[in-house]
């Protein structure tokens, strides 16, 4: 039973990373392997440091927490700095969901923001804001800010759309949404 102390670190790696956009899940099953990966790994190291290092395994348990959570992030760092390169000499597709809401609003624009404008098939508005954060569990919630909110009419989106080449429409057929996306 003191062992199980040693799965800690994972879930606290987990909430570190969680808010950098590190972990996209389909579903629960996904997230759930993940903590246990994570945590079978932290465990591990918490057992080697503790046996080595420390004698105390509280501070053991924290300090492979550091190691592990800084070493996922640089790892990340580099995934995402050189996958799409990689896949695109292989020509291989790294993204099977590259059409989807989630997929679009996760792009990184440096300097840039992304508006998103919200109408249904009837065109009529639903709403618009500032992508602040995505949802990553695949029930495609978006949280939107600004000021206040500004009622678009279905010609403005239009118009706003076509003024850069790195906006995008995202239609959801099944909710019957069409989002467009506005780089500013």
């Amino acid at each position: 039973m003191d062992n199980l102390i040693y799965l800690v670190p994972g879930f606290i790696s987990y909430i570190v990373l969680r808010p950098f956009g590190l972990f996209n899940f389909q579903n629960d099953s996904d997230r759930q392997i993940t903590l246990i990966i994570l945590s079978l790994i932290n465990s591990g190291l918490s057992a080697t440091l503790s046996s080595y290092f420390w004698k105390n395994s509280i501070v053991a348990m924290f300090v492979s927490a550091i190691i592990i959570t800084v070493f996922y992030f640089l790892l990340f760092i580099v995934y995402n700095k050189s996958s799409q390169m990689i896949a695109n000499k292989l020509n291989v597709n790294l993204y099977d969901n590259m059409g989807t809401l989630e997929h679009s609003l996760s792009q990184n624009f440096k300097n840039k923001e992304q508006f998103l404008i919200s109408f249904d098939f009837d065109n009529k508005y639903i709403a618009s804001g500032y992508v602040r954060n995505v949802d990553d569990q695949g029930n495609q919630q978006i949280e939107l800010y600004g000021q206040a909110e500004h009622i678009y009419s279905i010609e403005t989106a239009r118009r706003l759309y076509e003024e850069n080449d790195l906006n995008s429409i995202i239609i959801d057929y099944k909710n019957k949404v069409k989002s467009y996306v506005i780089i500013f």
